[in-house]
């Protein structure tokens, strides 16, 4: 095994070790994700991103709930090194029988590939290819939360959050991402941080992703991922809650 592939092993095994030591109240969850991506010669990118998740095991006493988000994108490949995202994140959640919340929130931020990218593709509508095996990139983001309630006396309320994700990826039989048939590990760690003291239970929170993936080719991509989130009302209390996500991602890319 390479150095490389061991670095990236260990990078994914340190985090799930991290993800175990929670013992805060937790639940599992199963989420899905079909997203779909328009990649112009522009340099510029519409997407698409359906994700529907449910509970599957909470605490004695804790209501099951089922939602669907849709997220329509945009970005634009500045720079060899930079991306600017812009997102609109739309939910629906069945909190309880009785109770059922929308979300409406815009988002905006940039994307900063650490070691910066390869030349634009000869091929129009293909992506630029990693300068390196090893890919590391920081995604950077503002969103406006705002939520709905009906069938409850909760009042609507709006958040304004940072995001901070720092993702890892590593292609295990590949020279690069952008190979077919690469299979790949990747993880991130992203970090929920509201600006001001905000009505929303639960606003801040730390996230860890991990899994693997298959670029079957430069039209289809899947993945399997676990996800790790703890959260706690503001930055002096504890965790209070921690969930624990399977994801089934599947993209297409014309």
């Amino acid at each position: 095994m390479s150095p490389r592939v061991r670095a990236g092993l260990c990078v994914w095994a340190c985090l799930l070790a991290g993800a175990s030591r929670a013992s805060a109240q937790s639940d599992s969850q199963l989420w899905g994700d079909l997203s779909i991506e328009w990649v112009k010669p522009s340099g510029v990118t519409w997407g698409l991103a359906v994700e529907p998740k449910v509970l599957l095991s909470a605490p004695p006493g804790e209501p099951g709930w089922w939602n669907v988000d849709v997220t329509p994108s945009l970005e634009y490949a500045a720079t060899s090194w930079l991306d600017v995202v812009g997102e609109l994140a739309t939910g629906y959640t069945r909190q309880t029988d009785d109770v059922r919340s929308a979300e409406v929130s815009p988002r905006a931020g940039v994307r900063v590939h650490l070691f910066s990218r390869g030349l634009p593709p000869l091929l129009p509508g293909r992506e630029r290819s990693p300068a390196r095996r090893l890919v590391v990139r920081d995604l950077l983001r503002v969103e406006q939360r705002n939520l709905f309630y009906d069938g409850s006396d909760e009042e609507s309320s709006s958040t304004v959050r940072f995001r901070n994700r720092v993702e890892v990826l590593l292609p295990i039989n590949r020279a690069r991402l952008t190979e077919d048939g690469a299979v790949y590990a990747s993880a991130d760690w992203e970090a929920f941080v509201p600006l001001g003291d905000p009505d929303e239970r639960f606003a801040n929170r730390h996230r860890i992703r991990t899994g693997a993936g298959w670029r079957r080719s430069a039209e289809w991509r899947g993945e399997l991922l676990y996800v790790w989130t703890r959260s706690r009302n503001s930055f002096q209390d504890d965790f209070e809650t921690s969930d624990h996500s399977v994801v089934i991602r599947l993209k297409r890319v014309f």
